[in-house]
């Protein structure tokens, strides 16, 4: 199961999200409001990401509070805001954000870009190099089938890919079939890796 630190001022947001990403055991969350907890708490956990609000009711934003972890250990950030203004991107960008989802969005929305930003971390610690055959076969794929990709190569099985994508366990292996035969792979490590030199920044069709 995941560890995630969630950095969120409004309670309500925070408590559902610690029950709904708790369901079917995809991660178990620590919750702070401020700086002081987080930083303690960051300090405490071993976490695989950190998903925080950037406009916080506090003395500091999320950015900051980043910035922060960062002098002590780099992991994947997963940036939650109601905003789209650009120097508020441009900061969130320094600090080497993995995904960033703007408010409101839905829960599979979510599921999928902490996948997306576990993915895209381990390539970057990898130092792993996109390989232009691959980028060209991923456009073959369905947006669905990309989704699922991005899943299985965080090392989910297929109940638990069916569960973060909210569809059936059948559905989920029909697209892992599709996405074998188009990609001509066997085998779930030869996906993985795949799907690790490969272009999978954008989920789009």
């Amino acid at each position: 199961m995941l560890q995630i630190l969630l950095i969120e001022d409004e309670l309500i947001i925070a408590k559902d999200l610690q029950v709904s990403l708790q369901k079917n055991q995809f991660a178990r969350l620590d919750a702070a409001r401020n700086y002081e907890t987080a930083m303690a708490l960051f300090l405490k956990n071993d976490y695989d990401l950190v998903i925080s609000d950037i406009n916080l009711k506090t003395d500091m934003d999320g950015i900051a509070i980043i910035e922060k972890f960062s002098e002590v250990k780099v992991i994947p950030v997963v940036y939650l805001t109601a905003y789209s203004d650009a120097d508020i991107v441009e900061r969130a960008k320094k600090t080497m954000p993995f995904a960033y989802i703007l408010k409101p969005f839905n829960l599979n929305q979510l599921k999928l870009t902490i996948n997306l930003a576990l993915l895209n971390f381990k390539k970057h610690q990898d130092n792993l190099e996109p390989s232009d055959e691959n980028a060209a076969l991923i456009k073959t794929l369905t947006k669905r089938e990309k989704e699922i990709l991005v899943v299985l190569a965080s090392g989910k099985l297929s109940k638990e890919i069916a569960a973060t994508l909210n569809i059936s366990v059948l559905t989920v292996e029909k697209h892992k079939q599709n996405i074998r035969k188009k990609l001509n792979l066997v085998t779930i490590g030869e996906l993985i890796n795949f799907a690790l030199t490969s272009r999978l920044y954008v989920l789009s069709d």
